[in-house]
């Protein structure tokens, strides 16, 4: 996935079943150093930190982000 990608989706709320136990909505906040993907669910208030997940349990989320912002 290409930076500009990740730029465009940055806390922008997708639609990922299975990221997050108990919310199939979730906000994208970022890709860590280590490849874990930063999220939050749609219901966080804002002062909540994200919750860092495996990148195989974002793939839905990164999935529902390409379809979103397709590359160039």
């Amino acid at each position: 996935m290409q930076q500009a990608q990740l730029a465009k989706a940055y806390g922008k709320v997708f639609d990922a079943p299975g990221v997050v136990n108990g919310s199939a909505r979730v906000r994208f906040v970022g890709v860590w150093p280590t490849g874990n993907v930063g999220v939050k669910r749609e219901t966080d208030p804002d002062s909540f930190g994200p919750l860092t997940v495996s990148p195989e349990k974002a793939q839905s989320l990164m999935q529902a982000i390409e379809r979103r912002y397709p590359a160039k």
